[in-house]
Order: C-alpha cells, then structure tokens, then sequence
C-alpha cells in the first residue's frame, strides 16, 4: 500500500471559503464610505513676514498656539515673504525669536504678539525698528491688513509702507525708464513719515520693452541725491499654458514697496554693500488672473 494518504479537502474548503467570505465582509466594512473620516479644510488667512530691523543677529517668526506652516527661519536683516502663505484663521501667537544653533539663544523670544486673523483676509507682518536699548524708533510688530484692489484694463496696484527706521519723511517718484535725463515727473506721494501705510492706488503697466517701473525715493524736499531707486519685478505674461508671473509688465499685479533703512554698521545685521543703504522690497498683495484653462 502506498505510503501517501489521501484526504478528502472539502472539509477543508469549507472553512477557507468561510473565511474568505468574513474577509471580504470585513474588507467591504472597512471601505465604506460611513467609516471614512472626512476632515473639513481649516480656515485660513494669508500673511507676508517682513524682518526690517536693522541691527540684529538672524531671527525667527513662528507661530506658537497651534501647528502651522505660517513661519519665517533664519530671517536676516531684510528677508521677507514675497508671496503670501497660508495662516490659520483665529487668535494666533507669534513669537520672534533669536535664531541660533545653541539652544540657550534660540529659545529666547524678543518679541509675542496675538493677533485674531480674520478667514480669507490678507496681512503684512512686518518687525521694525532698532533692537538696541535706547534707540530710536524702538522695535516694534506692524500688523497690517492688505485689501489690494484688483485692476483692470492695463493697470496695476500700487501701495507704499515707510518702515526705514532713523530715516526721516520721503517724496515718492514712480519712473519708467533705467536712466531718465528729464525732470522728475511730479510726486506721488510728499512727506511720508516713518509708519505710514499709504493706501493702494492704481498705476499703468509697462507697455514697451524700454520701460521698467522703478520707484525713486528722495528725502522730503530734495530731488538729488535719492535714497533709494529701486526697479519693480517684471514679471512675465501668462499663455495659454502656462500663467502669469506677477511683476510690473503684467497687468492685474499688485505691489507693496516697503522702504526699509541701511543696516547699522558693527551690528550682526548684514554688512555688505547692498546693506550700507536703504533699499525697497517688492511684495505681491495680488496676482494676476491665471491664463490657463
């Protein structure tokens, strides 16, 4: 007789094919749709960070009451957001901090602010003023809310924010051209203090190759010697493939200028020579409509 014995497998199916029938049971429970968490979007608001204090080592912005991607590291003197990022909506705790790999300088915060961001609103956050103890104008957090317009035709937006600590009130010229050898066309702004935040007004694009919108500051009263002539980003036009880069070519852009000072020499801000004078930073508050289907 052969070694080999047989057995039947049907009591032995039986089982597999109950248990495959529980498995896909299982399976089937599993996936349904009553047992699929659907977390609702967080509501956010948009913000721009904006370090403008010119005599410190590197910082950090960072929110601190909840997890949030709304944060700014390693910042020297004059690192900004050009674009806005996302931010929860709601009260939120922000902390500037010292920005160091040694612990005992990085958890120090010079600055808490809490501030209630309203949903789909946009903001500037922007830390100014000198940090030394005694100067004038002291450190301080700007909370700004933007509410940028939205041009039409071949048109942009336009908004100035003097945050040059030490520098005194400006004239503000808006130019077309690298070089111009008329005079001055006539201000668009006089006398603007320290602080101010100047409301959005609309301007023309750029419509020939030669052109290149620049915005000259002077101090109040002069028309040589600027402090600052600063060219806008051009930008780039949208296609049927690929959409707009925001800049001064490309109408529906709209900029913030924000004139911030020279870095104070021996200090840990930057000190190179782009940093020995005043300079502005170009912010985009809205972009232009997409181009693509």
């Amino acid at each position: 007789m052969s070694g080999i014995h047989f057995f039947s497998v049907e009591p032995t199916m039986k089982p597999l094919r109950s248990s495959l029938v529980c498995a896909l049971a299982l399976a089937s429970f599993g996936c349904h749709s009553d047992a699929v968490m659907n977390v609702p979007p967080t509501p956010t608001a948009a913000i721009h960070f904006v370090n403008a204090v010119p005599d410190t080592m590197q910082l950090d912005f960072r929110v601190v009451d909840t997890i949030s991607n709304a944060s700014l590291f390693d910042a020297d003197f004059r690192t900004y957001d050009m674009f806005y990022k996302g931010i929860e909506a709601g009260p939120r705790e922000i902390k500037v901090f010292l920005s160091s790999l040694d612990p005992a300088i990085t958890s120090q915060f010079i600055a808490d602010t809490t501030y209630s961001f309203t949903q789909d609103q946009n903001y500037t956050f922007i830390h100014v003023g000198f940090s030394r103890t005694g100067q004038i104008p002291a450190r301080a957090i700007w909370i700004v809310q933007d509410a940028p317009p939205s041009p039409v035709g071949n048109q942009l937006g336009f908004r100035f924010i003097h945050a040059g600590a030490g520098l005194g009130g400006v004239d503000l010229y808006v130019l077309r051209h690298a070089t111009d050898t008329l005079a001055l066309p006539p201000a668009t702004a006089t006398n603007v203090s320290y602080g101010t935040v100047r409301v959005y007004g609309l301007i023309g694009a750029d419509t020939v190759p030669a052109d290149s919108l620049r915005v000259a500051v002077y101090a109040t009263g002069t028309i040589t010697g600027p402090l600052a002539i600063i060219k806008a980003p051009a930008g780039t036009a949208g296609t049927p493939t690929t959409n707009p880069i925001p800049g001064s070519r490309v109408s529906g852009t709209v900029f913030t200028a924000i004139l911030v000072p020279r870095s104070v020499a021996g200090t840990m801000a930057p000190q190179t020579a782009a940093f020995t004078v005043p300079t502005l930073l170009y912010l985009v508050d809205r972009r232009p409509p997409n181009t693509t289907p």
